[in-house]
């Protein structure tokens, strides 16, 4: 089989070990809940999880949507009392097999190391690549990511979750019940126009690699 360009996020729940049994069956049924969202919305998304509180998930023609995805997971869990990192890897899939988790090649060889190294530094998202200057470029734009949503709230999170599904602040302050310029102000407050600006710019650079 060529070689076929993929974008594979790798992601780790975080301190799941402290999780109940309840909320084991919450975080279950919203990821699911996610899943069946997103291969509704994109008919090359695959994933898979493992190790209760791991998973993979991949893209290939809709390699640029993969930052905006896993954007879209962070908030959707963080709203939900969850966390998790989420590394990102752009490369080629060498092996595909039927079972994303036993796939193997260079987007899958450099989702899972950084996944594990966001673990060490306690960073919740990173971003990298084969092409070294896309690595360089989107090492900064992690970090800038990083500082974002570490200072995220509940109620910011909620906005850039509904934002990220193309809403208006109209339709938003609908949902959330409260009025536009609050809904506004949530955005302004956690960075959303930078956001905006970095996945942009990833859909923009993705394509060419």
């Amino acid at each position: 089989m060529g070689r076929q360009k993929a974008a594979v996020i790798t992601g780790d729940i975080i301190n799941s070990s402290a999780l109940s049994n309840a909320q084991r069956k919450k975080l279950q049924t919203r990821l699911q809940q996610f899943f069946t969202g997103c291969a509704e919305e994109y008919p090359d998304f695959k994933y898979a999880q493992f190790r209760g509180d791991s998973l993979q998930i991949q893209l290939t023609r809709s390699r640029k949507a993969v930052l905006h995805m896993a954007l879209l997971l962070h908030s959707y869990l963080f709203i939900n009392s969850f966390s998790i990192r989420l590394g990102i890897g752009i490369g080629d899939i060498r092996y595909q097999s039927s079972s994303v988790s036993l796939s193997d090649g260079p987007a899958f060889q450099l989702s899972g190391p950084l996944t594990d190294e966001l673990r060490k530094t306690g960073e919740v998202i990173g971003i990298t690549a084969t092409d070294a200057a896309f690595a360089a470029e989107w090492q900064v734009h992690s970090a800038t990511l990083n500082y974002l949503l570490s200072r995220i709230s509940d109620p910011q999170a909620n906005a850039v979750y509904l934002q990220l599904q193309d809403l208006s602040q109209t339709q938003i302050a609908a949902v959330l019940r409260i009025s536009q310029p609050s809904v506004h102000q949530r955005l302004q407050a956690c960075g959303w126009n930078v956001i905006h600006q970095i996945l942009l710019r990833f859909e923009a650079a993705v394509p060419a690699l």
